[in-house]
């Protein structure tokens, strides 16, 4: 199996960014082979040992799509409920569905905290089809696993937010105010 064109040009940036950045981030619409590039990715990157982590029921596809692609790399693929098993030495880890990694904020879950550890001082590939689906502020747990995560300056959510990234509002919700952290600044994100 061949790459598409679409395929070949995100792998290609993937691997690059990576080499530069120690991470990528493959937001790619729903159907679109996200899977096939992303391994694509890790052998133009020139990994050795890639773990891909991504929910039980892909488990299969992962499988079948590295052994379409026949890659010079070895991969293990296990589950999210499966990382406090990982043992082993990794150049790339690639996390499917990132998007569920962030979804506990202001606080870490127990699936970014155990994937923290994993992804010390490794090069992590990301892919989501919806990166943020309910507010950006997810996205700082999902690249806080990350040694190279661009706000490895602010060891947690609070510290993020607090540097302009996320206004903090208040709203009242049955009679009980709570903290909303979904008012993103652009600003401080796109620079």
């Amino acid at each position: 199996m061949t790459l598409r064109n679409y395929q070949e040009t995100i792998s290609d940036s993937a691997a690059e960014s990576l080499h530069t950045c120690g991470m990528a981030y493959l937001a790619m619409e729903v159907r679109t082979g996200k899977t096939f590039t992303a391994l694509a990715a890790a052998g133009k990157y020139g990994a050795k040992n890639v773990l891909f982590v991504t929910k039980k029921n892909a488990l299969p596809s992962i499988e079948a799509d590295y052994g379409t692609l026949s890659p010079a790399y070895a991969l293990k693929a296990v589950n999210f409920e499966s990382l406090h098993k990982v043992t082993g030495t990794y150049d790339l880890i690639i996390i499917d569905e990132a998007h569920s990694v962030g979804v506990a904020f202001p606080k870490p879950s127990k699936k970014a905290q155990e994937l923290k550890r994993i992804c010390q001082g490794l090069s992590v590939m990301y892919l989501s089809g919806t990166p943020s689906p309910e507010s950006y502020s997810q996205m700082y747990h999902q690249l806080w696993v990350s040694s190279h995560s661009p706000w490895a300056a602010f060891p947690n959510f609070y510290k993020w937010v607090n540097a302009g990234y996320v206004t903090k509002q208040t709203r009242v919700i049955n009679g009980f105010s709570i903290n909303d952290y979904s008012k993103l600044e652009r600003t401080p994100i796109l620079s």
